[in-house]
């Protein structure tokens, strides 16, 4: 039993056409360049002779427009386009009509838009800082000047920093924020 080598492509690989495919679109009369700078769409590839399974594999890879047209005929375009449903198929067939996106906010009547307040609050609220041990008020009121005025935020700081900003020592800063994260926890 013999093993086949098989070479992944990186995901961020772009995309070229292969030899098998660049010798159809020569065939076609189509340079191979236009399909990969987007040039050409799907039905180009079609009205000029390129083999259906070529062309639709070039389409997905190159990410090609179906056609750079739309003739006026949506309808026939949705039922060409394979994978949609009856309800995309009768949006698409709807969008023919020019007036499909008219506003009609003139003649509608107001919308009541009462906002409703929330019978619990969706985030619980941040711990006092003073309920840090450690933390007294006089010390709540230094770290309030740096910012620091909850639990949460103190857990969180930079001790070098606060102690610093606020000339105090850098022990007494660090204990404070490992208590927070203690009564945090």
């Amino acid at each position: 039993m013999s093993e086949q080598n098989v070479v992944e492509e990186p995901v961020d690989a772009v995309a070229v056409v292969d030899e098998a495919e660049r010798e159809a679109l020569e065939q076609a009369g189509i340079d191979p360049a236009a399909v990969e700078n987007k040039e050409c769409s799907y039905r180009t590839l079609l009205d000029a002779g390129v083999d259906e399974s070529v062309a639709a594999s070039l389409r997905r890879r190159f990410s090609l427009p179906w056609s750079f047209e739309t003739d006026g005929d949506l309808d026939r375009r949705s039922s060409e386009v394979r994978g949609l449903g009856q309800r995309e198929r009768e949006w698409i067939a709807a969008s023919a009509d020019e007036t499909w996106q008219a506003f009609e906010g003139a003649r509608s009547r107001a919308v009541d838009t009462a906002f409703e307040e929330p019978s619990e609050r969706p985030w619980p609220r941040p711990t006092p800082v003073t309920a840090v041990t450690g933390i007294s008020p006089a010390k709540a009121e230094r770290l309030a000047d740096a910012g620091i005025v909850s639990a949460e935020r103190l857990a969180t700081i930079d001790a070098g920093e606060v102690a610093d900003v606020l000339d105090l020592n850098v022990l007494h800063v660090r204990t404070w924020r490992h208590n927070a994260r203690e009564l945090l926890d």
